[in-house]
């Protein structure tokens, strides 16, 4: 595999994959830029912050939003594939979707970490973690998130875990047993860090679960923000015997309260209808 990327050369071949003409409509240009962008910023600011000392800043930066943006175009493809189940009630179209996205985020946290792009990739399974490392001989790791476990932990009191659509879905999904509350109203379906819970519905019940897919699949396009704390964590573990038993166990999602933070902002200042999130999650699941 080479060692050298043009880097100038991912940019554009990144901006050619997406397609401008299979949709006229301008939202589809709007949310693939908007992907695209949020990949490539994370991923550049991470690959400053892990800059090597002998790597000039320049081309540093470079690589990351190049790699950042790539990854962020895949995220928005797997989007669209949600949007075409949503369309079609094709179920099969789940597991690929969620594997594309797994690329894409896993490719902008190794842009963050300031990786090569093949350097390393990752699945989500609800709370567990499961990692290649290609550069050691395709070492596999399993880890736990410790925010989505306890996310997981609060849907099992609340609903009743729904095994047939979780294995479909690649996420757990929770069958709700009572209302529930959205802001200020009652919902049909909600999204925790890696777990879904829905309410059985007569119609519409695939546009309701290709929605609250959507939500998770934003959660894990900011991965990549855990690697901005990658040398705190590894000074640590170099001093204390019991985080480095930690990180053995756990991968520590912060990311999951950025995004949360960044949801409540918007929520508090313009309201639920006008929140980022939920207008890209009910664009692409209509």
């Amino acid at each position: 595999m080479p060692q050298k990327i043009n880097y100038w050369f991912l940019i554009v071949f990144t901006l050619c994959l997406f397609d401008f003409s299979c949709y006229s409509q301008e939202n589809d240009l709007q949310y693939g830029l908007a992907n695209i962008a949020i990949g490539s910023v994370v991923g550049g600011v991470g690959a400053i912050i892990n800059k090597r000392p002998e790597e000039k800043l320049g081309k540093t930066l470079l690589k990351g939003l190049a790699q950042g943006g790539f990854g962020g175009y895949l995220v928005f493809e797997s989007k669209r594939l949600l949007r075409e189940f949503s369309r079609t009630r094709n179920y099969n179209l789940i597991w690929p979707s969620k594997i594309v996205n797994a690329a894409g985020s896993s490719i902008i946290e190794n842009a963050a970490a300031n990786r090569d792009l093949w350097a390393r990739w990752h699945l989500n399974l609800g709370f567990n973690r499961f990692e290649v490392d290609t550069k050691d001989n395709f070492k596999l790791r399993y880890r736990i998130m410790p925010l989505s476990l306890s996310s997981t932990i609060y849907m099992f009191s609340q609903a009743k875990f729904d095994v047939d659509r979780s294995m479909v879905f690649g996420t757990f999904v929770f069958e709700a047993q009572k209302p529930i509350q959205g802001y200020g109203f009652e919902a049909v379906g909600a999204a925790g860090q890696q777990t879904i819970i829905l309410k059985r519905i007569s119609q519409g019940g695939h546009r309701v679960e290709a929605h609250e897919l959507v939500h998770v699949y934003q959660n894990e396009s900011f991965l990549g923000i855990n690697m901005f704390f990658n040398r705190p964590l590894e000074s640590l573990k170099q001093s204390n015997k019991y985080f480095r038993l930690y990180d053995k166990i756990f991968y520590t999602d912060f990311h999951s309260v950025v995004k949360q933070w960044i949801y409540n902002l918007e929520l508090n200042t313009n309201g639920y209808k006008a929140v980022s999130f939920e207008r890209e999650a009910s664009y692409f699941s209509n």
